[in-house]
């Protein structure tokens, strides 16, 4: 759905802030994290706030014709958390297989719980996102932060394009506002991710009218 009809519904959501305690924003892929709540882990780590990166897979899948896509991706993943203030020891990868996140989601989840620090609010990838290493990532994410007793927030990335029923009818969807400097950061940031962004056989895998999406002076999440 185009962002023109998506604003006048995201626009309208309470603002939000996160609660006291560390930040753990979950990724399937690499660029998801940035897309859904890039400017939080800015604002967050330049107010001293512990955030860090839990990277599932590193995204191999997405191009076949690049060679060593894994690694370009675990470089622009690195660059882009640069951007956003965080080093590359703020991240954690999980090394898990692209496109397969459904069959592993118990082993995920596990490891998940595992790796979750006490008193950590979990910004998680939206559970009927519309595309399956997604909705596997945000149920083992749900069931992780029940077994831990997290908090728990989630964005969407391809539900905006693809899931429009599931999120409308999302009974609490708030916005954390972006200032000027956390909007900038994340364009910077997200402009890290080329094997994404740009042209390719096919088409891009994020198109630029879907960058529209996470151009706003704000992030939608759903409580």
């Amino acid at each position: 759905m185009p962002e023109t009809q998506w604003s006048g519904w995201a626009s309208q959501a309470p603002e939000w802030l996160p609660p006291p305690g560390p930040l753990v924003i979950v990724g399937p892929h690499p660029d998801d994290e940035t897309l859904g709540a890039g400017g939080l882990i800015f604002t967050c780590s330049h107010r001293d706030i512990k955030v860090t990166v839990i990277s599932i897979t590193d995204g191999e899948a997405a191009c076949p014709e690049v060679p060593m896509l894994e690694a370009v991706r675990r470089r622009e993943l690195v660059g882009a958390m640069r951007a956003l203030g965080l080093a590359q020891t703020d991240i954690f990868r999980l090394g898990m297989p692209d496109g397969a996140l459904a069959n592993r989601e118990v082993e995920l989840t596990k490891a998940l719980a595992k790796c979750m620090p006490d008193g950590a609010t979990i910004v998680a990838p939206f559970e009927y996102d519309g595309h399956p290493d997604h909705e596997a990532a945000g149920r083992a994410c749900r069931t992780a932060a029940r077994i831990r007793g997290l908090r728990i927030v989630r964005y969407p990335i391809w539900g905006w394009e693809r899931s429009p029923s599931q999120l409308v009818m999302e009974p609490a969807p708030v916005r954390f506002v972006l200032g000027s400097r956390a909007q900038q950061a994340k364009l910077n940031a997200v402009s890290q991710f080329r094997s994404q962004i740009e042209p390719r056989p096919g088409g891009a895998i994020v198109p630029a009218h879907m960058l529209e999406y996470f151009s706003r002076p704000y992030e939608v999440f759903l409580l």
